[in-house]
């Protein structure tokens, strides 16, 4: 028996980022009374709401080591856009002096396969604040963290949900090709504005279907941020943005609502149909929003996606999935729109 730790279920520190209490299994994101109807329009976005995106736990302690155990359903580590690390990955944040949140280490490539790994040892003493991201892909059925034995432990609770910004989106929001699951552009956000973020990212399969509008509004949140276009085609937006928007704002009629256009694809320089339709989603998107805006909706917000990850082309592997310095770009346009929203 190992009695060099002490091991505690991040169940039991209180997981921030899951909007529902009902669940099918213990770190999914959509809510199990909704699985009828949500299957009824995608079985594939059920499938991917089994995955732990955007969780994380946070907790105090002088631990000079920090470890994580856990157990996942899938044997597969990683697919084609995300690495290990963030697929099935763990990520350590800490809370500086000064207040601000600092990276600190992630699941091991070399330690991938392994049950219990450390994701941080001999690290300066110091009673500090600490985060740790749960995997972006992989579904997870049960973690730990692992403290030195004898150090002293503070659970910190979520923070509420009506403080929570719901971004729903593609495999973007999801965290496609990002290289750690704290750095997926949503918790990046999360840290800087200091709120709780509920990320329901559903890779390929974010349409803006009616009935996700209606479970969307079940969560009595500050913002939605609302990113799907990369996951559609003209007809698509043409066909279900107006309703989605109108059912969602019946559902929360107070809560305001930013919609995204999606980036430019890296290489549709060389690849004109790329960028036809590109230009062709975010016109319809532009006439859902000003029909919109004309019929008088109330606290709904655009934001444009041109530059939105650069403009020297440096910025994915693909031509739209961002890489970590394009997730940067993206942040320092999508914070400045989001707290001008929250100023109002």
């Amino acid at each position: 028996m190992d009695t060099t730790y002490q091991w505690i279920d991040m169940e039991q520190i209180g997981v921030e980022g899951r909007g529902w209490e009902d669940r099918e299994s213990p770190y999914d994101r959509l809510p199990l009374h909704a699985k009828e109807k949500i299957c009824a329009f995608s079985q594939a976005v059920w499938d991917l709401s089994h995955s732990s995106t955007g969780m994380c736990i946070t907790f105090r302690t002088d631990s000079t080591e920090i470890r994580v155990r856990r157990e996942l359903a899938l044997p597969q580590l990683n697919e084609y856009n995300f690495n290990s690390c963030a697929f099935s990955g763990f990520d350590l944040y800490g809370e500086t002096a000064k207040g601000t949140w600092r990276w600190i280490g992630t699941t091991p490539y070399s330690d991938s396969e392994n049950s219990e790994y450390a994701l941080a040892v001999n690290m300066a003493p110091g009673y500090r604040k600490y985060r740790i991201y749960l995997p972006l892909r992989n579904q997870l059925l049960k973690a730990e963290i692992g403290l030195l034995k004898g150090a002293k432990f503070e659970a910190i609770q979520p923070r509420p949900l009506s403080e929570s910004v719901v971004f729903y989106g593609s495999s973007i929001v999801h965290g496609a090709y990002v290289s750690h699951a704290g750095l997926s552009h949503p918790s990046r956000l999360g840290r800087a504005l200091d709120r709780p973020v509920i990320n329901l990212g559903f890779s390929g399969m974010a349409k803006m279907e009616t009935g996700m509008a209606e479970v969307l509004g079940e969560l009595a949140c500050s913002l939605y941020v609302i990113d799907a276009l990369p996951n559609m085609y003209p007809a698509l937006v043409r066909q279900n943005a107006v309703p989605f928007l109108k059912r969602l704002r019946e559902l929360r009629p107070m809560t305001p609502i930013l919609l995204m256009e999606e980036p430019d694809r890296a290489n549709d320089w060389v690849y004109p149909n790329l960028r036809k339709h590109t230009q062709r989603n975010r016109a319809e998107l532009r006439k859902a929003y000003r029909q919109l805006i004309a019929e008088g909706m109330n606290d709904l917000y655009y934001l444009r996606g041109c530059g939105l990850t650069g403009t020297d082309g440096e910025n994915s592997v693909d031509g739209i999935h961002p890489c970590d310095g394009a997730v940067e770009q993206m942040y320092r346009k999508i914070l400045p729109a989001i707290r001008k929203i929250f100023r109002k």
